[in-house]
């Protein structure tokens, strides 16, 4: 009697498994459609100021759009980091500003800036 039990028990443990088992994908979204632009600006001996602006050239809004921006030295080594996020929604075709402050090392050469996370979302239906 047990020894049915324990068939029944493994066979349905077994006829199980490959739900429990299933293998998602996921496809990272390209950031293609967005285009950034800046400039930069010292602000005093220690710091750096830098303004810019993210383009959405997708028809779907872009939401959580962090921007990151670091000061190269010489040998392109990062000697200064900051990031900035983007306020809200940027809709499809529009585009947002964005402030970045940064503390300066004082070596800086040149700066990177680049947007290092967002995501793009369905469009929401009117009044919502």
């Amino acid at each position: 009697m047990i020894a049915r039990l324990l068939a029944v028990v493994l066979l349905a443990v077994l006829c199980a498994a490959p739900a429990f088992a299933q293998t998602y994908t996921f496809t990272p979204q390209s950031s293609k459609d967005l285009t950034l632009t800046f400039q930069t600006e010292r602000e005093g001996g220690s710091r750096v100021l830098i303004l810019g602006e993210v383009r959405n050239g997708s028809t779907e809004p872009c939401e959580r759009v962090v921007v990151k921006a670091e000061g190269l030295d010489d040998n392109g080594r990062v000697v200064s980091r900051g990031r900035a996020y983007v306020t809200g929604t940027i809709r499809g075709r529009a585009s947002a500003s964005f402030e970045i402050r940064l503390s300066s090392a004082g070596s800086e050469r040149r700066y990177r800036v680049e947007i290092e996370t967002f995501e793009f979302v369905a469009p929401r239906p009117e009044g919502q």
